[in-house]
């Protein structure tokens, strides 16, 4: 969907060091992606991070009694994962680098986000 694109692609050149962006079904499937770079696997990345997504969102539910999952930040020596759910069926993943700005990003895909739930519901 193009107006998936340009939200992501808006999203992505907006927050510093923050290279890739993608809507995904919690399914696993991709909705729409894009990246700086040609080398990184936003299927495989959107994929791995649906399963992640549920498993945490059940865990909590279960063990924590917090069956609202709001944000989820994955912080590795070399990027970051965040997912924001856009609903219950899609979610927005963004990927950077370690140094990028949380703050900035946690606004701007909170954003992107409330813009795409109004598309899709």
């Amino acid at each position: 969907m193009q107006e998936f694109k340009t939200i992501i692609k808006t999203l992505v050149f907006e927050v510093k060091d923050v290279y890739a962006a993608a809507v995904g079904g919690v399914d696993g499937l991709l909705i729409e992606g894009f990246s700086k770079y040609d080398d990184v696997d936003l299927e495989g990345a959107v994929a791995e991070h649906a399963g992640l997504l549920q498993a945490t969102r059940d865990g909590y539910a279960k063990i924590m009694n917090a069956p609202e999952l709001l944000e989820w930040l994955v912080v590795t020596t070399s990027l970051i994962g965040y997912i924001i759910p856009v609903s219950n069926d899609y979610f927005l993943l963004c990927i950077g680098s370690p140094d990028a700005n949380l703050g900035q990003l946690r606004l701007q895909a909170r954003s992107a986000a409330t813009t795409i739930k109004g598309v899709v519901s």
